[in-house]
């Protein structure tokens, strides 16, 4: 097994954190130095950082206390959704596997690219080989483009400014004027197509998953073979995709009766 190589100014770093999470209150400079050994000018250094960053914040000016802060906060809360809506979701993405036997996935954003979280296919005619925890192209993929979509292009034109856009078949678009371009229709009919982009047999559509603060937070998408799919089961699929991507944004505090509304 490979030896781990521990950064001790980040041990110490989460060590803090940890610490005040399981106080439960307010500690000084003495304090947090007294529990985690160390001389209190490197415990000095170590509050200045994280009250720079956010993580740790003064609670009594006079006392000079500290307690954890909003980033903190806001990392833990970004796994919670994670977690939140994949258990929301499940019942979701099983209902929509049943009523159109297909493959329904559920992803979110990571590093530009899109991970896939949880997938329904117990009624599926084909599975796709998509599996849980891969990572996909976002300008490709039904769940990636629903969740590209539900980004202002300039953060859009950011993630792909290192290089090449990458091909997966002849139908992928490579060019950011032919993806903007598909951002735009995907916003204005409220859910992504991916027509063969990224596996020349498989049809998708998706939508993104909005918070209250309408931040995307996941998206889902149905998958079917491609040769399988007449006008009117497209109809029929967009409907339910954006249906239950409304309901689960709904159920997430986002107060819109569309989606894709101001990006």
């Amino acid at each position: 097994m490979e030896k781990i190589r521990i950064n001790k100014s980040a041990e110490r770093a989460l060590d803090l954190l940890v610490l005040l999470a399981k106080t439960g209150s307010a500690l000084t400079l003495n304090e947090i130095c007294k529990e985690m050994d160390m001389p209190k000018s490197s415990g000095f250094e170590l509050v200045q950082t994280l009250l720079y960053k956010g993580f740790i914040e003064m609670d009594d000016s006079r006392l000079k206390t500290y307690r954890l802060g909003l980033a903190a906060f806001e990392t833990g809360m970004a796994y919670q959704t994670n977690m939140e809506i994949t258990q929301l979701a499940r019942p979701f993405l099983l209902e929509l596997n049943k009523q159109t036997g297909s493959t329904v996935f559920l992803g979110v954003e990571d590093k530009g690219k899109v991970v896939y979280l949880d997938k329904a296919e117990n009624f599926s005619v084909m599975r796709p080989t998509a599996k849980l925890g891969s990572r996909r192209f976002l300008h490709t993929t039904g769940v990636g483009k629903a969740l590209l979509a539900a980004m202002p292009d300039e953060k859009i034109e950011y993630l792909y400014s290192d290089g090449e856009i990458s091909r997966k078949t002849p139908f992928s678009m490579v060019t950011m004027s032919d993806i903007l371009l598909d951002m735009k229709e995907i916003r204005e009919r409220g859910y992504s197509i991916d027509d063969r982009e990224d596996n020349e047999e498989m049809y998708c559509m998706g939508s993104a998953i909005f918070d209250q603060a309408n931040q995307p937070v996941a998206a889902i998408s149905i998958a079917s073979v491609c040769s399988s799919l007449t006008p009117e089961r497209k109809e029929m699929v967009s409907k339910l995709i954006t249906e239950t991507a409304l309901k689960l944004s709904n159920q997430l505090g986002y107060s819109g009766k569309k989606l894709y509304v101001n990006i």
